[in-house]
C-alpha cells in the first residue's frame, strides 16, 4: 500500500527586466540650461528631463517632465518619458497613468501598449498586461521579448497552454535565447506534460550548464514520470551547484524513497529539516520513509511531529494508523483511522485499512462494511478497496464473491500483482488448480518480489503433487520472508514427504535455536531424523514439541505413532494413536495413521471407515482418496475404488503415489498389465521414488519378466529401499 510522493514542478520567479525607455534616443551631449530663455518652453523642460534620465536622476527628470506637461498638456513625449522614469523608479501605478494618457492621445502607438503591459505585469495585473501585449501585437509590434513577456503573464495567471504557445512563438523569433526554452519547459511541466518539458530543459542546459534552478526543474519533471535515477542525478547536480536549496534536498529524499533507498531518504529529510524546518510535510515524508524500514516506533514519533505541525491532514493519521497496526497496537490504529475518516468522511483508503484491522479482530461483517464503503468512495482508482472486500468475503466463506472482487481489482489495475495473487488464492480454494497457477504466475511476473504469491503457488503445487515445484516456491518465499517460520514448516513437510530427509534436517537446524518456541518445528525435525534412521533423537524432538506447546500433544503423538508404524511397533503405534484422538478428536492425521494400521492388520473395512473420517474432518487431506481406494480393492468394491483413485488423480495429477497405490490395487485384482501401466506413469513422474521401482519390479516378476523385474528391484535398493533388498534375495537368486 505504498503511496509515492508526486513531485510538482514550481514556476520560476519571472522578472520583467524590460526597461521601458530603452528604445528612446536621448540627447546627452551637453546641458542646454545655458540656452534656456527666461520663460522656458514645454520642449525645453522635456530636453532637461531627458538629460537627467540619461544620468539616472529619475526623480529630477519627473519634475521636469511634469513642468513640460503643465506648459503643454498634450505633449505626448512628456507623458511617455515621465511614464518611463516612473517605471524605472518602480512606481508602476504612476507609470501606467502616464502610458494611459499617451494612448488616449495616440491610440495607435504599439510601443506604449508594450510599456504599459510591462508595468501591469510588474503589478501582477496579469490580465491587463496580457490585453496590452495583445493590443501591441495587433498594432504590428512583433518581437521575441513581447511574446516572451506575454507568456510570462499567461504563466503567472495559470494559462499554461497559452504560455507554451507564446514561448514557442518567441523561440521562432529568437531561437538562441536559452531562457525561452527553460520557461517553456516550466509551463509544460505545469500542464503535467513532463516528458515534453524535459527536452526544453535539455536545450537550456547546453547554454547554462551551471544553472542550479534549471537542473532542479528538470529533476522535478523526471521524478514526475518515474525516471527516478535521472531525477536523482539532477538533484545531485542541483545541490552541487547550490548546496543551500532545501527543497532540492527534500525532493531528493522523495526520489530515494521511490528508489527504496530509505536510509538515504531519511538522511535527506533530516538534512532538509535542519536547513528549513518550515517546509510543509517534511516530518510526514520522514515518517513514511522510517515506516518502510519497518522501524514503526520511530515512524510513529515522526508522524506525531507531522500531526503537531498539521493536525487536519487525514493522510498523516492514516499512515500513523498503519504503523500502529504493524506494531499490533490495534485499538490505537483504529483510532487513527477513525480520525482520518472524521477529517475526510469519504476517505477510501482509511475505510480500506480499517477493514483490515476489523478482519484481524474477527469482525468480518464490520470489515466487509468498511470495504464496501471504500469501494463506494473510490470505485475506479483504489484497487486495494476491492482486495480488502475480497478478503472479508473470503473470511465469510463467500469465495465466489471474493473471486469476483479480485477480478474487479485486476480490471481496475491490470498491473497489480496482489490482485492476481488473490485470484490465484481463491481459485485454489475453489479447486481450480490450473487457473490458480495461471493467476499466480502472472502475479509473480508482475512482481518477482511478491512473497505471498510464491507461498500460495507453493501450496497449489503441493496439492497437485508437484513436490519439486512446491519446494522451489517455498524456498523463494523464505528468501523473501526469512522470518516466516510457518513456511519453513511447509517446506520441511514437502521435503520429508519426498524423502529428502537430510535436506529437511539441514533446513530445520538452520532455524531452530535454543529460544525457539514453535513446537511444530521440533515435530518436523523429529520426522526428518526418523527418516534418516535416528529414531531415538526423533522421539526426543517430539517430546520437546509437547513440552513447548501442550496444544501439540495430539499432533506429536500421531507423528510418533507413524514412526512406530514404520518400525512395525504396532502396539506402540496404536497406543499413541489413541492418545492423539483422545487429546484432539479432530486430528485427521491420527485417523489416517489408524487406517494405515488397520490395513496392516487386514481390517480393510475398518480402514475404509477411518479414511472416511479423515475426509470428513479435513476435506483437503486429499492423499486419503488413494489410500482408501487401495483398501477398497481388498473388499473388493471396484466402483468405489475407481471413484477414489479418479478423485485422487484429479486433485494430485503429479503425485506418483496415486499411481503406485492404484497399481497395487490392480495387482490385488489380478490386473498385472494395468498395474504395470500405472507404475510406468509413477516412474515418469518421479524416478527418485524407490517405491515405484520396487512395485514395478514385483509386477514384472509376476508377469514372468524376471530379468527386467530384478533390474527394477536393484534400482530400488540403490535409492534406499530395504524391502527391495529382501525381494532380490527372494526372487533374483
Amino acid at each position: 500500500m505504498k503511496k509515492l510522493l508526486i513531485i510538482i514542478s514550481f514556476l520560476p520567479h519571472l522578472v520583467f527586466s524590460q526597461t521601458s525607455n530603452q528604445n528612446l534616443k536621448i540627447n546627452t551631449e551637453q546641458s542646454v540650461s545655458t540656452n534656456i530663455k527666461s520663460d522656458p518652453t514645454s520642449d525645453q523642460f522635456l530636453r532637461m528631463g531627458n538629460i537627467k534620465s540619461a544620468h539616472k536622476d529619475y526623480k529630477g527628470a519627473i519634475i521636469d517632465f511634469t513642468k513640460a506637461i503643465e506648459l503643454d498638456n498634450k505633449n505626448i513625449k512628456a507623458y511617455l518619458y515621465r511614464g518611463n522614469a516612473n517605471d524605472n523608479l518602480k512606481e508602476y501605478t504612476a507609470a501606467i497613468e502616464d502610458y494611459t494618457k499617451v494612448i488616449s492621445l495616440e491610440p495607435g502607438n504599439a510601443n506604449v501598449y508594450y510599456y504599459r503591459a510591462n508595468a501591469n505585469g510588474n503589478l501582477k495585473a496579469y490580465k491587463s498586461a496580457i490585453d496590452d501585449y495583445t493590443k501591441a501585437i495587433e498594432l504590428g509590434l512583433h518581437n521575441a521579448d513581447l511574446y516572451h513577456y506575454r507568456a510570462n503573464s499567461k504563466s503567472n495567471s495559470g494559462d499554461y497552454s497559452g504560455a507554451v504557445e507564446d514561448f514557442t512563438r518567441a523561440i521562432e523569433l529568437n531561437p538562441g535565447d536559452p531562457e525561452l526554452y527553460e520557461y517553456r519547459g516550466v509551463a509544460k511541466a505545469n500542464l503535467n506534460k513532463y516528458k515534453e518539458a524535459i527536452p526544453d530543459y535539455d536545450i537550456t542546459a547546453k547554454y547554462k550548464p551551471n544553472d542550479a534552478d534549471l537542473f532542479f526543474y528538470r529533476a522535478n519533471s523526471k521524478g514526475s514520470i518515474a525516471d527516478y535515477e535521472g531525477a536523482l542525478a539532477d538533484y545531485n547536480k542541483t545541490l552541487n551547484l547550490n548546496p543551500n536549496n532545501a527543497e532540492a534536498v527534500f525532493y531528493r529524499g522523495n526520489i530515494k524513497t521511490n528508489l527504496k533507498d530509505y536510509s538515504g531518504a531519511i538522511d535527506d529529510f533530516k538534512k532538509a529539516i535542519a536547513m528549513n524546518p518550515n517546509l510543509p510535510n517534511l516530518y510526514y515524508y520522514l515518517a513514511k520513509a522510517a515506516s518502510y524500514t519497518q522501524n514503526n516506533k520511530v515512524a510513529i514519533e515522526y508522524f506525531n511531529k507531522a500531526i503537531a505541525a498539521n493536525a487536519t491532514n487525514p493522510e498523516i493519521y492514516l499512515y500513523r494508523g498503519i504503523s500502529k497496526s504493524k506494531q499490533n497496537d490495534t485499538l490505537n490504529a483504529i483510532g487513527d483511522f477513525n480520525k482520518a475518516i472524521e477529517l475526510d468522511p469519504k476517505y477510501s483508503k482509511a475505510f480500506e485499512n480499517r477493514s483490515y484491522i476489523k478482519m484481524a479482530l474477527n469482525d468480518y461483517r464490520g470489515a466487509l462494511h468498511d470495504a464496501d464503503t471504500a469501494v463506494m468512495y473510490s470505485p475506479t482508482d483504489n484497487t486495494y478497496a476491492y482486495i480488502a472486500r475480497a478478503k472479508a468475503k473470503t473470511a465469510l466463506q463467500d469465495t465466489t464473491g471474493a473471486l469476483a472482487d479480485y477480478k474487479l481489482a485486476v480490471k481496475t489495475n491490470p498491473q497489480n500483482s496482489d490482485a492476481f495473487a488473490g485470484c490465484g488464492e481463491i481459485s485454489d480454494l475453489l479447486g481450480d488448480f490450473k487457473g490458480a497457477i495461471v493467476y499466480l504466475n502472472k502475479a509473480i511476473e508482475l512482481s518477482p518480489g511478491n512473497a505471498y504469491a510464491y507461498l500460495i503457488r507453493g501450496n497449489v503445487k503441493n496439492k497437485t503433487g508437484d513436490k519439486d515445484g512446491a519446494i522451489q516456491d517455498y524456498k523463494k518465499h523464505i528468501e523473501l520472508e526469512p522470518k516466516d517460520q510457518y513456511t519453513y514448516i511447509r517446506l520441511a513437510k514437502v521435503m520429508i514427504a519426498d524423502r529428502q530427509y537430510a535436506e529437511a534436517l539441514l533446513l530445520l537446524n538452520k532455524i531452530i535455536t535454543p529460544s525457539t518456541k514453535n513446537g511444530r518445528l521440533f515435530i518436523e525435525r523429529g520426522l526428518a531424523m526418523s527418516g534418516l534412521g535416528n529414531n531415538k533423537d526423533a522421539f526426543i524432538e517430539l517430546d520437546k514439541a509437547m513440552a513447548i506447546d501442550s496444544n501439540l500433544i495430539s499432533e506429536a503423538c500421531s507423528s510418533r505413532a507413524n514412526i512406530k508404524l514404520g518400525l512395525k511397533d504396532y502396539d506402540g503405534a496404536e497406543k499413541d494413536i489413541d492418545k492423539a484422538i483422545v487429546k484432539d478428536e479432530n486430528n485427521d492425521e491420527a485417523y489416517f495413521y489408524r487406517a494405515n494400521l488397520k490395513m496392516v492388520k487386514k481390517n480393510y473395512q475398518g480402514a475404509v471407515y477411518d479414511y472416511i473420517s479423515v475426509l470428513i474432518i479435513n476435506p483437503d487431506n486429499t492423499k486419503t482418496y488413494a489410500y482408501r481406494g487401495l483398501a477398497e480393492s481388498y473388499l473388493p468394491d471396484t466402483a468405489a475404488m475407481n471413484a477414489d483413485f479418479n478423485e485422487a488423480i484429479r486433485f494430485k495429477p503429479k503425485d506418483e503415489n496415486n499411481y503406485i497405490l492404484r497399481g497395487k490395487a490392480k495387482i490385488n485384482l489380478n490386473d498385472q498389465a494395468g498395474a504395470l501401466t500405472d507404475f510406468n506413469s509413477a516412474v515418469e513422474l518421479n524416478p527418485k521414488n524407490y517405491d515405484t521401482w520396487l512395485n514395478r519390479g514385483i509386477a514384472k516378476i509376476n508377469m514372468n519378466n524376471k530379468s527386467s523385474g530384478c533390474s527394477d528391484l536393484t534400482k530400488a535398493v540403490a535409492l534406499g529401499s530395504k524391502d527391495a533388498a529382501d525381494d532380490i534375495k527372494k526372487y533374483c537368486r
